[in-house]
């Protein structure tokens, strides 16, 4: 099983011009502000990330497509020398798309919003497709609280069914495998593992390859809206289906505090060790191929240790996984 890392921000210091590293460094900087300066720069750079991979050991690479992100602007000279850099260090890609603003409107009930939603991600697969990515990976879209049960429902998910289907069909005229995953509770509908798999199972009954990403993290939300996380979280997977996985999203997350994507092995989370060993033996009996690590720094200090934490959060990863 490959292990892969989407980098989310914790290679964006090294793009900060000098001036930039002291404010973020004296606390004139936000680690958000960090974020907003130079993540399109930085999500441009697949060459960077690549050699970032190799140099951890890893074996894949997930783009990060939340917006906003360089990549429908790519030239075809960007992509050949991202694919090659890709293929020549021996790591495999993914894409993650956008999950909000327009890409969020995938299971949108009014017809026009959806249309528009599922030509953005056409352009996404697109892209994905020009750099060798073996996966994609979509959400489910995010929806008002009002139109989560009853009929209203029953309208977003089979608008839903409708998007995966002309997606799950494209994408693979592309090559490429597409992977619904599911939301977090904060999202309004498709966080739990059973109405993701539905809609998955749904959409290859009428003749579509699509796969479900679990992401164990997002799952563990559901804690913040009155639903309590079993113990042991990780026993959540046996009852998914074998054959949906290909690769899924891990994270951890601390209910309360709402804490998302804290380093594994801190231990913060509900995650701990024991839960995890059991977790890689769950996928791998379930035929997971590859496990995407979603780690995100949150503080000045852990931008400052970043190479310390994908280090050791690797290290902590591959006696457990591998």
């Amino acid at each position: 099983m490959k292990l892969g890392r989407d980098f989310t921000n914790l290679l964006y210091f090294g793009y900060l011009s000098k001036d930039e590293q002291r404010k973020l460094e004296a606390g004139e900087m936000t680690v958000a502000d960090m974020d907003a300066t130079v993540q399109v720069v930085a999500k441009g750079d697949i060459v960077g990330q690549v050699e970032a991979a190799a140099g951890y050991g890893l074996d894949h690479v997930e783009l990060d497509g939340a917006v906003p992100n360089p990549y429908l602007d790519f030239t075809e000279e960007q992509s050949e020398e991202a694919r090659e850099a890709a293929k020549d260090a021996g790591i495999t890609l993914s894409l993650h798309h956008p999950y909000t603003y327009v890409g969020a409107s995938v299971c949108a009930p009014y017809e026009h919003d959806r249309v528009a939603s599922v030509g953005l991600h056409k352009k996404y697969l697109d892209f994905a497709s020009s750099i060798g990515c073996k996966y994609c990976i979509i959400h489910p879209g995010v929806v008002p609280f009002y139109h989560a049960a009853g009929i209203y429902f029953d309208l977003i998910r089979s608008s839903l069914v409708k998007s995966m289907v002309e997606l799950g069909e494209f994408a693979s005229s592309k090559g490429v495998l597409l992977h619904l995953e599911n939301n977090t509770a904060f999202d309004g509908a498709f966080f739990e593992p059973e109405d993701v798999c539905g809609v998955v199972e749904e959409v290859r009954s009428q003749g579509v390859e699509l796969y479900f990403n679990f992401d164990i993290g997002h799952w563990f939300t559901r804690a913040d809206v009155g639903r309590p996380v079993p113990e042991p979280p990780e026993s959540v997977i046996e009852k998914i289906p074998a054959g949906v996985f290909k690769e899924l999203h891990l994270n951890d997350y601390v209910p309360v505090k709402k804490l998302f994507h804290p380093p594994l092995q801190d231990e913060l989370g509900l995650l701990k060790r024991d839960n995890l060993i059991k977790y890689a033996k769950l996928i791998k009996a379930k035929g997971a191929e590859l496990v995407v690590i979603e780690t995100a720094v949150k503080t000045k200090e852990q931008i400052m240790r970043r190479d310390e934490i994908m280090k050791g959060e690797n290290e902590f990863l591959r006696k457990i996984l591998r």
